[in-house]
């Protein structure tokens, strides 16, 4: 979330001048333009490659060699600009920014950076600070390692891996064979494992990543929202193994949007458009006198008959690692249930890797199941793990097998682990982005508890455009392979973008649940090198906000939504935008969809289980009185195993000795 960041300031010389003459473009009768340079103050070397946008609608351009820039097709009127810069920061909010456009006119500007006017920034900064202070009280933005110290984590390559037998408790693996369970006390800062006197034994050598928690923002500083689309779903079928084989949830594995995504809300389909975007506002039943307000994007479903052919990539991890448990018995479940949705019109290849990455199948037409299948069960794992080479390899051979205007995707199946040639992250993803631009998308599916890297999985699906799903059971094989074969496998829209733009003078402040590795500057919002999300024939996206409300304003316009995407060619942008009102889209909480509340529930259960400075306050029996209600409204799986999972995470984070067990769980309830 942007506040103004100031490392170096502008000062800028305004210097208005009317272009005419027959030498000068011919300007749109309606509209004007802004364009001029940017300099170092100290060297007066043009500044290249930095953003001048307008904030009001965020219209911008890049400057060029020469540090020039020119916005074109601006309506008459008067503009606040923004200028961003990787070396400079960002600058909004000054009296100086102020720009003209009138009629047929460009208004000419020069830029140059010096640090004048920081006192000023900083006095215009001074508004946030009560949101700074709150944020400052309960944590926000602290390192976890800082805040929870109990859970000692070691380091690796920036990523925790939760060490999981505590200090002083000695070898009592015969309490953890018998199934004895000891409980852990809920924190400020999230699950903590157990000291001496407990007994929880969770899976070994986890890699999670914590991106930090949004808070909130004042409207009057900052009014615009803006975040790339996310429809993954397993950062909740990763916690809700945790919770099934009960052991406590790390905080840094829960993401919060991706609890909310992983529920299907019934949105109605759209029947010609792209997407259909859906809003509701209603009160918060956590802290009173705050609002909530939902957004949600539902994309065109296709029909199996109509979808496009698929040129598959799979990549499969074939390490000694995803020879544990069941893991690699799946990985072969999961491609065979996917082989067996194609046609004569889809072709598959397969590439493996362990200490080395070699060719298993050269790409062949899917209608060939019985040669496919024969490649898969020649597998088995051993060995160690080469995964830069196995993804390098899976690439080239989806490049070998591209066509244009079909579904080209690299599917890897691993545990993400690696540990032969390049093992960070980032090292291993610095190509992939080039073959993503082309059209080749990377799905990425997790296998296996402990030994896991969730960082490595989930980055590398961001990297290449894909979607990224945790697989730890044949029902979760059937959902993903099976049921949600159409929407993982056919790119409805790319780089899908979501702005949101709040009335300060009916918003006092606002905050985005979760979304936190999902931001985007607000002003690059409409720069189409920016990259978003995918999303899918027939994929949801939602988002939740918490309002506070202006006291004086009760009616108006609560914000104007921005909805922007690529087609899956990239050849053609598209925007599409809904107003929120208060009056028409606010419901108080008793009289809101029952799917409204869904959403409310799954995110607030996130942000208790990361045990963010929002979601502590809220204990998990009060949430469980909040969800059953639900059990009559949406009768179904999906909310029997939501209120299972609230139960059991009461269960195992309040803490009980065993002299003073009472004989009932948290919720009241005598245990079985």
């Amino acid at each position: 979330m942007n506040t103004i960041k100031t490392v170096f300031i502008l000062t800028l010389t305004l210097v208005s001048v009317v272009l005419g003459g027959p030498d000068k473009p011919a300007k749109p009768a309606n509209t004007g333009a802004v364009s001029g340079c940017l300099t170092d103050a100290e060297t007066g070397q043009p500044i290249v490659d930095a953003w001048v946008a307008v904030l009001e609608n965020n219209q911008g351009a890049r400057t060029d060699s020469a540090g020039c820039f020119e916005i074109k097709n601006l309506k008459p009127g008067t503009y606040n600009l923004i200028v961003t810069h990787e070396n400079y920061g960002t600058v909004q909010g000054l009296a100086d920014l102020v720009v003209k456009v009138e009629v047929g006119q460009a208004t000419q500007i020069s830029f140059t950076l010096t640090d004048k006017f920081k006192n000023e920034a900083a006095k215009l900064k001074e508004d946030q600070s009560y949101l700074d202070r709150i944020s400052d009280w309960f944590g926000v933005g602290r390192d976890r390692e800082e805040i929870s110290q109990s859970a000692t984590p070691s380091i690796s390559d920036g990523y925790s891996s939760i060490v999981p037998v505590p200090s002083g408790v000695g070898d009592n693996r015969s309490d953890q064979k018998h199934g004895r369970q000891g409980r852990v006390k809920r924190q400020p800062g999230g699950y903590h494992y157990p000291s001496e006197n407990d007994y929880l034994w969770p899976p070994r050598d986890m890699f999670f990543k914590d991106y930090g928690t949004n808070g909130f923002t004042d409207a009057r500083i900052d009014r615009f929202s803006t975040f790339a689309t996310d429809v993954d779903d397993a950062s909740y079928t990763l916690v809700r193994r945790y919770l099934q084989e009960g052991n406590a949830v790390p905080s840094d594995a829960v993401r919060v949007e991706e609890f909310i995504n992983h529920f299907d809300y019934g949105y109605n389909v759209p029947e010609h458009e792209k997407f259909r975007v859906f809003t509701e506002v209603t009160d918060s039943p956590f802290e009173r006198g705050r609002q909530i307000m939902k957004i949600a994007i539902k994309g065109r479903e296709i029909d199996r008959r109509e979808r496009k052919p698929l040129n598959i990539t799979f990549v499969v991890d074939v390490s000694g690692s995803m020879g544990q448990g069941n893991r690699f018995q799946l990985v072969q479940r999961s491609i065979r249930s996917l082989v067996k949705q194609l046609n004569q019109n889809d072709r598959v290849g397969i590439v493996a890797y362990g200490s080395n990455a070699y060719v298993a199948l050269e790409p062949v037409m899917a209608d060939r199941r019985r040669m496919i299948f024969e490649a898969i069960d020649r597998l088995h794992p051993g060995g160690s793990t080469y995964a830069e080479a196995g993804i390098r390899l899976g690439y080239d051979m989806a490049n070998q097998q591209f066509v244009n205007g079909h579904s080209n995707i690299v599917i890897l199946c691993s545990d993400g682990v690696a540990n032969v040639g390049r093992t960070n992250p980032d090292a291993i993803m610095s190509h992939i982005d080039r073959w993503a631009k082309k059209g080749i998308s990377l799905n990425s599916y997790g296998y296996g508890m402990g030994n896991y890297n969730d960082v490595m999985l989930e980055q590398l699906s961001q990297k290449g455009n894909g979607r990224y799903g945790y697989i730890n059971d044949q029902d979760e094989v059937r959902k993903v392979f099976v049921d949600d074969f159409i929407s993982n496998t056919q790119i409805l829209a790319r780089d899908v973008k979501v702005q949101v733009e709040f009335d300060p003078q009916l918003v006092q402040s606002y905050r985005l649940l979760g979304y936190e590795n999902r931001d985007v500057p607000d002003h690059l919002f409409r720069d189409n090198r920016q990259d978003g999300g995918e999303v899918g024939a027939g994929h949801e996206v939602t988002a939740l906000y918490e309002l506070t409300m202006q006291t004086h304003r009760s009616k108006g316009r609560v914000a104007t939504v921005f909805v922007r995407w690529k087609n899956p060619d990239e050849r053609e942008i598209s925007e599409l935008s809904r107003e929120v009102k208060w009056r028409r889209n606010r419901q108080s909480f008793a009289q809101s969809r029952p799917e409204l509340r869904l959403a409310l529930v799954a995110g607030r259960f996130a942000e208790i289980l990361k045990g963010t400075a929002f979601g502590i306050e809220t204990s998990f029996a009060d949430l469980y009185r909040i969800a059953e209600p639900l059990r009559r409204e949406l009768p179904g799986e999906q909310t029997e195993e939501l209120l299972d999972l609230i139960r059991r995470a009461g269960n195992l984070s309040d803490w009980h000795t065993d002299i003073r067990d009472d004989g009932k769980d948290v919720f009241g309830n005598y245990k079985r």
